[in-house]
């Protein structure tokens, strides 16, 4: 693989990762409003309640990361459908 489609690779996998973590910051804040009832709160808020603060960096945390595999997994596959070839990081072979 080329410099050049590397280079492709990172932008439309960051463009992807990017809108998918704007639409999984909306659909966390929607679910907190949803479930609670009330505003997510600000964890660096020092008002915020520490229990508050944890749950709602825990409720983020989950959201992001399972966003972030869902993605890759997603682009990985669209560049594999478009250009007919595995994408840089399916041709990384990470173990760990």
């Amino acid at each position: 693989m080329d410099i050049s489609q590397k280079i492709v690779w990172n932008v439309y996998s960051t463009g992807v990762t990017l809108i998918g973590g704007i639409v999984t910051k909306q659909l966390v804040d929607g679910a907190w409003t949803f479930v609670t009832g009330e505003e997510p709160p600000d964890p660096n808020d020092p008002s915020t309640p520490a229990e508050a603060a944890l749950v709602r960096v825990l409720v983020i945390a989950l959201g992001m990361g399972l966003t972030q595999v869902l993605i890759n997994r997603f682009a990985a596959r669209r560049w594999a459908a478009i250009t007919g070839e595995a994408s840089p990081v399916r041709a990384v072979n990470l173990r760990f």
